[in-house]
């Protein structure tokens, strides 16, 4: 056998061995499918509002028009309020004291027992924060009519889409924060501002779901319990 058979030989028993060793060693991968179909994509928490697309169609239609950002200072809570507030805390506790306010000022409907323990909730929370950051009587009062008021935008349509909600607080924000706006004033610091939001976004926007359960209430729980029964 001469040296250019045996070279070819040996080409092909080294290339037989490496076909060989790869087939044994390599995994069976399925064929790709390439689809042309685009996935929507989904967005977080609450995409189940997020998604729903359709709310600005029948039946979904907005009953009515929206109340417009404006500066809310003194329309809900007020520094006499939050006086009151104390005074009642003092002999009935904190969350007495907030449980009537908002029962008082008609936000929350006193048989509404889920929502009025929420809406104490961020009140407590609400004025643990201002605490935190050394806030005096106004800017405690105005934080938390913004707060109160939102909410009450949220309850004002079912289908009220995460969006919405969250530019209207910024809107509400703005206008308490920026000094030379038109129709603002100015009540809290640009940084206090951007502090407030993240809050904000933290306890209510980021459990918005629950928020929408707590408000409205639901009428059918399905649990789905993804192991077989031994």
């Amino acid at each position: 056998m001469n040296t250019a058979s045996m070279s070819q030989s040996n080409s092909s028993v080294t290339q037989g061995s490496c076909n060989r060793i790869k087939a044994a060693s390599a995994p069976v991968l399925p064929p790709k499918i390439v689809s042309s179909t685009n996935l929507k994509e989904q967005i977080s928490a609450p995409s189940y509002f997020h998604s729903l697309k359709e709310n600005e169609a029948p039946p979904f239609e907005i009953p009515q028009r929206p109340n417009r950002p404006q500066i809310l200072i003194g329309t809900i809570v007020t520094e006499k309020d939050i006086i009151g507030i104390i005074s009642i805390a003092l002999y009935d506790g904190l969350n007495k004291a907030l449980g009537d306010f908002v029962v008082a000022k008609k936000i929350i409907a006193n048989y509404n027992l889920t929502e009025k323990k929420f809406a104490v909730s961020l009140m407590v929370e609400t004025i643990e924060y201002a605490a935190q950051r050394d806030f005096n009587v106004f800017k405690l009062s105005c934080l938390m009519t913004l707060y109160l008021s939102t909410h009450m935008f949220f309850k004002w349509f079912y289908w009220l889409s995460p969006a919405a909600l969250w530019n209207y607080f910024k809107e509400i924000m703005i206008r308490h924060t920026i000094e030379d706006s038109p129709d603002g004033q100015e009540v809290f610091e640009p940084e206090e501002c951007f502090d407030i939001l993240t809050h904000f976004h933290a306890v209510y926007m980021s459990n918005l779901p629950l928020v929408h359960i707590l408000t409205f209430g639901v009428y059918r729980l399905k649990l789905s319990w993804p192991f077989k029964p031994k």
